[in-house]
């Protein structure tokens, strides 16, 4: 019998078998890939959205995410070291968290980031430098937070930002080029807050500017007439729903590209025959529920390129015949509640393109004073150019709650003021 033939396996001595249990034990335990409760099924992308977590989840290939979606929970803190890791994160969501506190190096890694998300949280403030580092950063939402005040310094190095979202906050006012260090934005949403107050060079560096919502903030006057100079390409502001009671002449005289303002919801009395020079280019003017009685004559002359004008819940009682003169480019107009009793024939008479007209809920004295715009009605009715008008009369008693289109010419009377009827609208 030969001898066996040796194969090429070593064989562990007993006692060392019994010892590989203990070593497995003894070696560190690998960091998972996707951390639970997270999911992870999308390469490079981290999502652990609602997952009641009260504090940053680590993961094992750091390099390799692009974007980390947290929105949702319980978190109260953000360490030096949560994102330490995350040098390639281009996007990252914290919103409707817990937040309160951000430490200073906390993005201090993320030089790639663009989008940043810290909306709805609880943070007071941004201290300075905290996003320093972000220099590649476009998107930032710091929105619904209770931030109470800002300086240049909290956005320092933030030279690539697009978009900023501040609305939601408790401001109360802007100092001196708070935004200087931003010359890309291009939308800043500063609406919901307590502005009351806005220094002359609040908007100082901000000559990309395209969008700035004010909205739903405090501000009573705008003092300085320059205030937005800076913002030489301003397409859109809107001033809506502040408490603002005068306009004074020229402010907007430096915004030769803006196509949107609105100046709802205020207390406007009073507008200086200038108050919109200078706004060329203006397709869109909203200046519902305010207190306006009247319109100076020259008020809208610089409007040329105006498309649509809401001036209703005001208290209008009359208007120039001359009001609307220079607004051939008109297509939609709303006077609906106001105090109007009578227009003139010829309000209309140069707007050629207006199609929609809302009068209604209005105070209509139909006599012989509305025969002009009687006609003009039928005969733009009659030609397809415009939407169906409501004019209910509420005087003389005998046609009240009758409709302009649908009486005769001689159904309407003398004015009950004793009033004069226009040339060629005398009762027959």
């Amino acid at each position: 019998m030969g001898v066996p033939r040796r194969v090429g396996l070593m064989v562990l001595p007993r006692v060392l078998w019994g010892s590989v249990p203990l070593i497995l034990l003894l070696l560190p335990a690998a960091e998972p890939i996707c951390p639970e409760p997270c999911d992870c099924q999308q390469h490079q992308h981290l999502l652990c959205t609602n997952r009641g977590l009260r504090s940053v989840p680590k993961t094992a290939e750091p390099q390799d995410i692009l974007t980390y979606s947290l929105g949702g929970n319980f978190i109260a803190n953000i360490s030096a070291f949560d994102f330490h890791r995350l040098s390639g994160l281009q996007r990252l969501d914290l919103q409707y968290n817990r937040i309160r506190s951000l430490h200073p190096k906390a993005f201090e890694r993320l030089e790639r980031l663009e989008e940043l998300y810290l909306g709805n949280n609880l943070l007071p403030a941004l201290a300075p430098g905290t996003l320093s580092a972000l220099a590649k950063l476009r998107i930032l939402y710091v929105n619904a937070n209770e931030i109470g005040r800002l300086s240049a310094a909290s956005f320092s190095g933030l030279g690539s930002l697009v978009k900023l979202r501040l609305d939601g906050n408790e401001l109360g006012s802007l100092g001196d080029s708070t935004f200087s260090g931003l010359p890309n934005l291009l939308y800043l949403h500063l609406e919901s807050n307590r502005i009351h107050w806005l220094s002359r060079g609040a908007f100082t560096g901000l000559a990309k500017l395209r969008f700035l919502d004010l909205s739903g903030n405090q501000q009573s006057s705008l003092r300085h007439p320059d205030i937005f100079g800076p913002l030489r390409s301003l397409h859109t502001l809107l001033l809506a729903s502040n408490s603002l009671r005068q306009l004074t002449g020229g402010l907007f005289q430096h915004l030769p590209g803006l196509a949107k303002l609105s100046l709802s919801g205020n207390r406007l009395s009073h507008l200086a025959p200038d108050a919109f020079r200078g706004l060329r280019s203006l397709k869109e003017l909203r200046l519902e529920g305010n207190l306006l009685s009247h319109l100076p004559a020259t008020l809208l002359e610089p409007l040329d390129s105006l498309e649509a004008l809401d001036l209703s819940r005001n208290a209008l009682t009359a208007l120039h015949p001359t009001a609307f003169g220079r607004l051939g480019r008109l297509r939609e107009l709303s006077l609906r509640d106001n105090a109007l009793a009578t227009l003139p024939g010829e309000l209309f008479a140069s707007s050629l393109a207006l199609y929609r007209l809302e009068l209604e809920g209005n105070a209509w004295s139909c006599d012989c004073r509305l025969r002009g715009l009687k006609r003009w009605l039928a005969a733009w009715h009659s030609q397809g150019r415009l939407l169906t008008v409501f004019v209910q009369c509420r005087l003389p008693p005998a046609l009240a709650g009758k409709y302009l289109d649908y009486l005769q010419d001689a159904q309407l009377p003398l004015p009950q003021d004793g009033g004069p009827c226009p040339e060629g609208a005398s009762p027959s």
